[in-house]
This record gives C-alpha cells, structure tokens and sequence, in this order.
C-alpha cells in the first residue's frame, strides 16, 4: 500500500481552490547555452553533446508557455537530462504539458521525453515516442517499456508543425495499478478541459511503482531533430494560465481567520470579525464532503478526521473561503 498525501485540487460548487505550477519551464536563458547550466541536471552521458537552447522559441496560441524565451532542442545522440519538479506521493493526477516541433526526423526513432523518479534506476514512465513514417511524424507511448504500445496508426502528423502535447501520470491507490496517458493536439484544437479520451492511452504495467519527480529530454540519434518549449508540470488541468481564479484563502482574509494549521490537537480555532455563524465544510481529495457543521463557537472538533490533507471551506458574513487544512 502507498503511503498517500493528499495534495489536491478541488473544485467546490464550482469555484476552483487556487494552485501553482509544480515547474515553469520557458528556456528564457541565451541561445546556446547548456540546459545543465539552469538547472537540469545529466543522469547519462553526462557530457557527450549536451541539450542545448535554440532559438527561436515556440508559438502555440491559446497556451500559457507559448512564445515566452527561447526552446530546447534534442537533436543527437548522448546526453539525457531531467528537472525536478519535486516527489509526488498523492493519489491523483499530474500534468506535464510542453510544446514540439520536429522539423525533420531522419531518425529511425524512439522515446524522447518521460517521467523519471531518480531513486528508481531505470524506471522510466509515459514514455513518448516520435518516428518518421512515410514522411510523416509518428507519435508513440508506452507506460515504461522501451517500445511504443499505443501509437497513432492512422492520424500522422506533419514535421514542421507545433503540437501541444499533455502526458499525464495518474498515482492510484495500491499498488502496480498507477496509469499514464498522452493528449495531442494540434492548432486550433479546443483545449480548454481535459477530453474524456486520451489521444494515447491510459496504459498500465507491472512494474513497480515510482515516485514521479521529474520530467525528462532523452537524445538516441544523431539524426533526430526535436524541438521542445513550454514546460509545465501541474495537478491539474489548465493550459491557458498558470494560476486558476480561485477563492480567497482563508490566511490573507482581514474578517476571518484559522489556527492551528496543521491541527495537532484534533481542534481548529475559526475567529472572524463579526463573531456570526461560521458554515464549516472539509472536503477530502476525491471531493467527498468530510465534515459539515455550523456554529457560532470559534473551537471546531476535527478530531475524528484522519492525518492528511484536505480543503477548508468556510462561508460567514455571506462570504466564502477556502484553504488548505493539514490534520496530523
């Protein structure tokens, strides 16, 4: 069994509880330079012909990492670089969406991006593939092994053109049952909401499980030619901003305030300026209403709740917030 933290987006009654990116990666450094210079780090061939910034960068409108600095560019064979974006452990879903174009691929082709947990060796996950098929590009991916098993038999795409890819790595409960899948859009594809159906995928393995941690650019040809920009790494879906509108935290409210946060003690202290009736709802990670309860006493027993992570919403004065809340 995993050990679970629960770190989460939620959306309540239709408002979205506000995250930031987990990386923000737009190549904004000067052409030529060696991506290990800012902040990648090599885990193989660590200086045969190191990833290089290229200019110019890439335009994908409607995206957030669109035409900001300069791209990236896996065009050989030797090093394979990664950039942390910090262990995950919850139950849930991340998103790394960046930009690609291929101007040519004479490469017989293979992986040149993936998940990479740095404690694990070489397991390898949403492995995304590109081949020249035809005088086309041919997008592949695998859950980990070295080897397309979904690709896009039909529907090739053109070198030469940008594409906003999305690969999602889904972390389940228990174990050997975590999933990844790849979204493909190209311009003009409505993009707004995650579509029901994965362009590729969901796969599943046998493998053991990871920790995702960081996102990888992986060279195998001297001959491939990949441009990549615009990288973003997220829980949750959204392409167009970085930060969603969210509510307004409970900590930078004037009329209301909560400690302690985390709760040690099994009780949370709500004060707010009025002293009115406070609506206390906690949600845990799948949007399950926890805890509801209303009061005019600023001491709330929390203490049948379990450790973790949850979302606060608390509507007094006709106003609502939300935060975070950490029980231990």
């Amino acid at each position: 069994m995993k050990k679970i933290y629960l770190f989460a987006l939620l959306c309540v009654r239709g408002l979205t509880f506000a995250q930031a990116p987990l990386l923000v990666e737009d190549f904004n450094y000067a052409a030529g330079d060696a991506l290990t210079a800012h902040g990648w780090t090599a885990h193989s061939a660590a200086t045969t012909n190191p990833i290089l910034v290229t200019s110019p960068g890439l335009t994908f409108s409607g995206y957030v990492g669109s035409n900001i600095g300069l791209a990236a560019g896996v065009n050989n064979t030797g090093q394979d670089i990664n950039k942390s974006f910090g262990a995950q452990t919850a139950v849930g879903s991340i998103y790394a969406s960046f930009l690609v174009n291929v101007p040519s691929n004479t490469a017989t082709g293979s992986y040149f991006f993936h998940f990479y947990d740095p404690t694990a060796s070489t397991a390898f996950r949403a492995r995304t593939f590109i081949k020249p098929v035809s005088g086309k590009m041919q997008v592949g991916f695998s859950f980990n092994a070295s080897a397309a098993q979904d690709s896009l038999p039909n529907a090739l795409l053109n070198f030469g053109q940008t594409y906003l890819f999305v690969v999602k790595y889904t972390i389940m409960d228990g174990a050997l049952n975590d999933n990844v899948s790849l979204y493909v859009f190209a311009e003009g594809d409505n993009f707004a909401t995650e579509p029901a159906t994965p362009t590729l995928g969901p796969l599943t393995g046998t493998a053991a499980d990871i920790v995702p941690t960081c996102v990888v650019l992986r060279q195998w040809d001297a001959n491939q030619r990949i441009t990549v920009d615009g990288f973003r790494v997220k829980t949750f879906w959204q392409l167009d901003k970085d930060n969603p509108t969210g509510l307004n935290s409970i900590n930078s409210s004037k009329n209301l305030e909560f400690y302690p946060n985390p709760v040690t003690d099994g009780y949370l202290n709500l004060t707010n300026a009025g002293n009115s009736t406070k609506s206390i709802e906690i949600f845990d990670l799948v949007g399950k209403k926890v805890l509801s309860h209303q009061t005019l006493l600023s001491k709330v027993d929390v203490s049948q709740l379990k450790g973790g992570m949850y979302v606060l919403k608390v509507t007094a004065d006709n106003q609502s917030y939300s935060s975070r809340l950490v029980i231990k």
